[in-house]
């Protein structure tokens, strides 16, 4: 089977509890559909600048013989607050009216699937610590939002969840986390377990593509947002209730 990730390094992970063990397929599934990939992405925050008009912060891109403007999406609150703070610094005319707007990105995907040709031509900005460390994991440069999924290196297959989803993370940390408990009860499994590296562009073009054989594993994906940003939301929710 084409299989769609390539397996770049593994780092002596744990290995996850398993449902029926590693990875099975059966029947051929269909190419999913674009409600099915919003139903995927809506559980991703994900970050805009935007004017006191709601207008979010865009970049040029080449469409065909076209530029045009796309949202500029950031997956992490560090990296948006960071762009706000550099933009008052250097005295901007955006700093005076920007702030961050939190949006699922289904709804993102979902807006840029009306307006753009594609919506693959958001641009995503990573935090550059997991780039850095997805790369250093890879040992090669990675472009892209880094995601994590756990595999098991005898078999070659992606490891399941107990309820038959397959694991994408945006943080190793988290994934190291998830399993880490495990090899305290089993410590032979630790060497059988490695992880891959894969940006979330590359899911979401293979997810927008007509092909059964990836297909078949890219309806199992569940995306896990970052711990650092659910802590973040958490705080915000918090403090609009002190607020009240």
């Amino acid at each position: 089977m084409q299989r769609i990730f390539r397996r770049l390094a593994s780092t002596g992970l744990v290995g996850m509890a398993i449902a029926g063990g590693a990875l099975m397929f059966a029947d051929p599934a269909l190419a999913l559909s674009e409600q099915q990939i919003l139903e995927k992405l809506e559980g991703v925050p994900v970050f805009l600048i935007v004017n006191s008009d709601g207008q979010s912060l865009t970049a040029s891109v080449d469409a065909e013989e076209d530029a045009v403007e796309v949202p500029i999406v950031f997956l992490n609150s560090v990296e948006a607050e960071s762009f706000l703070q550099r933009a008052e610094t250097e005295g901007s005319e955006l700093a005076a009216d920007a702030q961050i707007a939190i949006l699922p990105l289904g709804d993102v995907y979902a807006e840029a699937s009306t307006q753009l040709a594609s919506p693959n031509s958001l641009v995503y900005i990573p935090s550059a610590s997991s780039v850095q460390q997805a790369s250093q994991i890879a040992e090669q440069e990675i472009q892209g939002v880094p995601l994590y999924a756990a595999v098991d290196l005898e078999r070659q297959q992606y490891l399941l969840t107990g309820d038959n989803t397959l694991p994408m993370f945006f943080s190793l940390s988290d994934l190291q986390s998830q399993v880490s408990a495990l090899v305290e009860s089993n410590p032979a499994i630790e060497d059988a377990i490695g992880v891959e590296v894969t940006t979330l562009e590359t899911i979401l073009g293979n997810m927008a593509a007509d092909d059964p054989e990836v297909d078949q594993v890219l309806e199992l994906v569940q995306f896990v947002p970052s711990s650092q940003t659910l802590r973040y939301l958490q705080s915000l929710s918090e403090g609009a209730e002190a607020a009240e």
